[in-house]
């Protein structure tokens, strides 16, 4: 999980829409939010990702469910708030179900910083504090039959990327060709991009990035050799932003 930002507000979730469709959940209980344009709106601000497990979204196949951090079963005056949508997947929005917030808060990542709430520890996000503790339980955010094995292997994906990097850049300082120079270059471009916001999971590989002490030697050779440019220092600042402690 990571900080989101909800920068706007859709130009058609209008006051007379969200007037209207509120009183008509009230009556009939239709889905008055199942509208592609609210879904993409709510996408754009999560960089297409689920706000809770950061797993890829669209609306499509693997689509967005329009999740109501307060449950619309007790808050159906909240229906179509804009600050009470978050877009979600199915599995962690049939997990968090009707619970109720007030009572036992979880983490909003739109209000929250996450990096303040979890750790994580063996590819599992745990809390630090009881709102974050509460938040692994209510989302099951470590649900071994899914988040914790994609973890797992975007995980080791990145592990054996950094190690392939490493290869490529002491080949490269062997014999300082420029075929060697670039594809050293692309590989730990392309390690960096797999730790961005925008990316599947990207608060577990920016935390697996910034703690192996490979890419750490990659990095002050990369400085040595004068091959670290603005670019790279801003990805790599990007990831730093939205890294968890690692226990």
């Amino acid at each position: 999980m990571i900080k989101l930002t909800r920068t706007f507000t859709p130009i058609k979730l209008t006051p007379d829409f969200v007037r209207d469709g509120t009183i008509q959940f009230q009556t009939n209980g239709t889905n008055v939010w199942n509208v592609d344009w609210l879904k993409e709106a709510l996408l754009e601000m999560s960089r297409y990702k689920c706000a809770y497990c950061e797993c890829k979204l669209q609306v499509g196949p693997i689509y967005v469910e329009v999740e109501h951090f307060e449950d619309k079963a007790n808050n159906s005056i909240k229906v179509l708030e804009w600050d009470n949508l978050l877009p979600s997947c199915k599995r962690c929005n049939g997990a968090k179900g009707t619970h109720d917030v007030i009572a036992t808060p979880i983490v909003n990542p739109f209000i929250d910083n996450p990096q303040n709430e979890f750790f994580i520890r063996r590819y599992r996000i745990k809390g630090k504090t009881q709102k974050g503790k509460d938040t692994e339980g209510v989302i099951n955010l470590n649900d071994q039959t899914k988040a914790v094995i994609e973890r797992f292997e975007i995980g080791e994906k990145l592990e054996d990327l950094i190690d392939t990097c490493k290869e490529k850049q002491d080949l490269f300082i062997e014999n300082n060709l420029t075929q060697r120079r670039n594809k050293f270059l692309n590989s730990f471009k392309r390690m960096l991009l797999e730790c961005q916001p925008d990316s599947d999971y990207s608060a577990t590989c920016a935390t697996i990035l910034h703690s192996n002490e490979v890419y750490q030697e990659i990095k002050d050779s990369m400085e040595v050799l004068g091959l670290w440019n603005d670019e790279f220092e801003l990805m790599h600042n990007s990831s730093l932003e939205i890294i968890l402690e690692r226990r």
